[in-house]
């Protein structure tokens, strides 16, 4: 059997995943400790020595457990972030918010009356992803991290002693949403839960290692995106924006309450697939 048979035979039982090939040659990778281009370049070779290790984390991606759960950690916006099963795993798309914020924060830092560092609100920090890309891709800003999981802060405090020069450039903050925020923000930026619950509860169901609160966000999955826009305004500066990630089907919703919310300048973003991924707009 050649090495492109073998990851051929395990990406036919991996039915969940929409890059089955790429999450075999990934994991073999792992299992190899070699990077995924020398896979690449051993397909026509017999599958020699293949590690155990392989065949048991292909067991788990077959089972529906994520790639970056199954290795420990996930690349984003250029970075590795440690992952585990208490936090949700970084997904690309949510570099496209990343972007927002330094495209957004750039804005307010070029005004003539800007007299201060920026100052950033990541609310459902998870990981802290978001907050930690923006802290440093943006050291002068002043980022606040917040999450209601206490496990999911130690996993962002852990990345952000490994990611930052400064780690306490990041502030995190134990909080449901806004009820331990305190002061105002230039910027406030979520990736909140956003799966409706019956479909978050089929994917836990399922195999997914992502725990159900990060994930579910209501009946419809819109509980979070309507609390953060109706209660962002009175912890935001004048001026401040608001940038929220969601499923494209949510967004037509979301900009609709940016307005009744007196928003301006909303804006949509998409992500990598050419959907719409993050709205946000400008308060006052």
């Amino acid at each position: 059997m050649t090495v492109r048979e073998l990851l051929l035979e395990a990406a036919r039982t991996f039915s969940g995943s929409d890059t089955p090939f790429l999450d075999a040659v990934i994991l073999l990778a792992h299992s190899l400790d070699v990077p995924k281009e020398k896979i690449l370049a051993m397909l026509p070779e017999e599958a020699c020595d293949v590690p155990a290790s392989f065949f048991e984390m292909a067991d788990r991606r077959r089972r529906g457990e994520s790639i970056a759960h199954i290795r420990g950690f996930r690349e984003f916006y250029g970075r590795t972030f440690l992952v585990n099963d208490d936090v949700l795993s970084p997904r690309q798309d949510t570099e496209i918010l990343v972007e927002a914020v330094l495209e957004a924060g750039d804005m307010c830092a070029s005004m003539p009356n800007a007299s201060r560092p920026l100052k950033v609100l990541d609310l459902c920090t998870g990981t802290g992803a978001v907050a930690i890309s923006i802290a440093a891709e943006r050291p002068a800003w002043h980022i606040t991290a917040s999450d209601i999981s206490l496990k999911a802060l130690e996993a962002a405090q852990q990345n952000a002693h490994r990611l930052l020069a400064l780690p306490s450039a990041v502030e995190f903050v134990a909080s449901d949403l806004f009820s331990g925020i305190l002061g105002q923000f230039d910027i406030i930026v979520s990736n909140p839960p956003y799966v409706p619950r019956a479909q978050a509860e089929q994917l836990i169901s399922d195999g997914w290692k992502d725990p159900l609160v990060a994930l579910d966000g209501g009946i419809d999955g819109m509980d979070f995106v309507r609390a953060i826009i109706a209660q962002a305004s009175e912890f935001l500066y004048k001026n401040g924006v608001v940038l929220l990630e969601m499923d494209p089907s949510q967004v037509s919703e979301a900009v609709a309450l940016f307005k009744q919310a007196g928003f301006c300048e909303i804006r949509i973003w998409k992500d990598l697939a050419g959907r719409e991924r993050v709205a946000g707009g400008r308060y006052g």
